[in-house]
């Protein structure tokens, strides 16, 4: 007999996601899944005795995960506690740097990795990945209001658009939106401070740049004016877990399909929402 289906709606999830712990229950019951096979115990059979989620999570990269007021917060947080809370788990962060994020999962220090990871060809060698979760892309930013994708390089034509130079950002401005001024520094701190004093017009970067200027005035006139690329994040798994990885996709399909990520990207990427993040569910 197959076990019974159990969801948790739209606002049980978003609630999930703001609480420091929670029990709920997605798509298949703990019990039955700790008990449907013979075979050796794996990492999911060990979560769900332990009762205990652990998970790498951004040390300092607001706003995927960060410290306000000694409490740890952010979209890959809240994304952690949903998980765990449809494990019917206790949820365990790790805040590592981003170089930390690999070896915490290859070291058996987390189970999974839930911190803003990009999938690559070199990366897929070492772990493997979920579908998307986040709704991260590279685009340009700015002030005026955003036009149509068929407008956006007519409304950049002449524009001063900050980029950092070398950056994958830089390529895609030049190719993309050709009728714009490329204004090329070495790093983003710079970047951003060329555009607070209207040294610039607009700047390419991760919409994440964008969502992280401190001015918070600021912050709240940006506003998206194209989309050069869409760059999604996923979470890490060890490899030889498909069972694990099974039930991390399971619950992510739960979760896009109830907006309950949705909702959450609306709370921490509010100035740069992708028209296209979540509709790519494979990507």
């Amino acid at each position: 007999m197959q076990p019974r289906h159990h969801s948790l709606n739209r606002r049980q999830l978003v609630l999930t996601g703001a609480a420091a712990t929670g029990l709920g229950s997605l798509g298949w019951g703990s019990a039955a899944l700790a008990q449907g096979s013979a075979a050796p115990a794996d990492q999911l059979d060990r979560i769900l005795r332990s009762k205990v989620l652990r998970v790498a999570v951004p040390q300092d990269f607001p706003p995927f995960g960060f410290t306000r007021n000694g409490v740890l917060d952010g979209f890959d947080i809240a994304v952690a506690r949903m998980l765990a809370a449809d494990l019917r788990v206790a949820l365990k962060t790790l805040p590592v740097a981003s170089g930390d994020r690999m070896a915490a999962l290859l070291e058996d220090r987390v189970d999974i990795i839930i911190a803003s990871l990009g999938k690559t060809a070199e990366r897929e060698r070492d772990i493997d990945f979920s579908a998307a979760y986040a709704p991260t892309y590279i685009g340009v930013f700015g002030e005026a209001a955003a036009p149509g994708a068929a407008d956006a390089a007519a409304a950049l034509k002449g524009r001063r658009v900050g980029v950092v130079r070398g950056s994958l950002e830089e390529a895609e401005l030049k190719a993309q939106v050709p009728q714009a001024t490329p204004v090329l520094f070495d790093s983003s701190a710079p970047l951003l401070d060329a555009y607070v004093r209207h040294a610039v017009d607009a700047f390419a970067a991760g919409n994440v740049v964008a969502e992280s200027i401190p001015d918070t005035a600021l912050r709240e006139r940006i506003r998206r004016l194209a989309v050069l690329r869409q760059s999604p994040c996923h979470i890490g798994v060890r490899k030889r877990e498909p069972r694990l990885l099974a039930r991390v996709d399971a619950f992510l399909v739960q979760a896009r399909s109830s907006q309950a990520l949705m909702v959450n990207a609306m709370q921490w990427f509010k100035h740069s929402l992708s028209p296209d993040m979540f509709r790519d569910t494979k990507g």
